[in-house]
């Protein structure tokens, strides 16, 4: 789903309401000594919210080889309901997984990793006590995952967004200045939210409350 193109001028807008992340966040584990689990099937971790949520945050410290992993969300480690899932191909290095989804309530939940091919370390942390992970299906309490989840607002807020289909000056433009544009990786790479009054390569200036943020289902 494409949510609107920035233009330089002739900008129609379209209000919409949302929940905005705002920054907030809760970590599914606690402890601070690290380490890398390389899982051969699956990995998941268990966790409650008092919030509204929008996005995980799955932290991979190594990538060994070229790799394929299958990311879902469920309502719990039985996997009664399936709400979200995504697939991410990753090359050696480090990296975070990020799943972006339209906002569920307050409530529990469970993502689990599938291993579709290649070697991955996801980083665990060994002196947690929470114990909510699980490996193949199966509770451990050897460690956490060091995992984030990202909160939005209760409420909904409206927010102005750029219609698909304005036209462009100088055909589709990019950022020339100003906030730097962070990734969001949601089957593929897609471009993020940038800020009011950054430039334009084309001369012109993001809008007021304007976005720039294309997602595919």
């Amino acid at each position: 789903m494409v949510i609107g193109e920035i233009t330089s001028s002739q900008q129609d807008i379209l209000f919409v309401h949302v929940r905005v992340e705002d920054a907030a966040f809760i970590e599914t584990h606690n402890g601070t000594v690290k380490a890398n689990y390389y899982f051969s099937n699956s990995i998941g971790q268990k966790f409650s919210t008092d919030r509204w949520m929008g996005r995980i945050k799955i932290k991979i410290g190594n990538v060994n080889e070229s790799s394929r992993l299958r990311l879902s969300l469920w309502d719990s480690p039985a996997k009664t309901k399936l709400y979200f899932e995504n697939e991410y191909q990753l090359n050696p290095s480090s990296a975070v997984l990020h799943l972006s989804f339209n906002p569920l309530p307050a409530g529990d939940y469970y993502w689990e990793l599938e291993r579709l091919s290649g070697s991955v370390g996801i980083s665990v942390i060994s002196d947690s006590t929470l114990h909510n992970a699980y490996t193949d299906g199966n509770p451990t309490a050897a460690f956490d995952i060091e995992s984030k989840i990202m909160f939005v607002t209760d409420e909904e807020t409206e927010r102005p967004v750029a219609v698909f289909g304005d036209p462009v000056d100088s055909g589709i433009t990019s950022i020339n200045g100003g906030s730097e544009l962070g990734k969001i990786m949601v089957g593929t790479v897609e471009k993020n939210i940038s800020r009011a009054g950054d430039s334009l390569a084309n001369g012109g200036h993001i809008l007021t409350g304007c976005w720039f943020f294309e997602m595919e289902d």
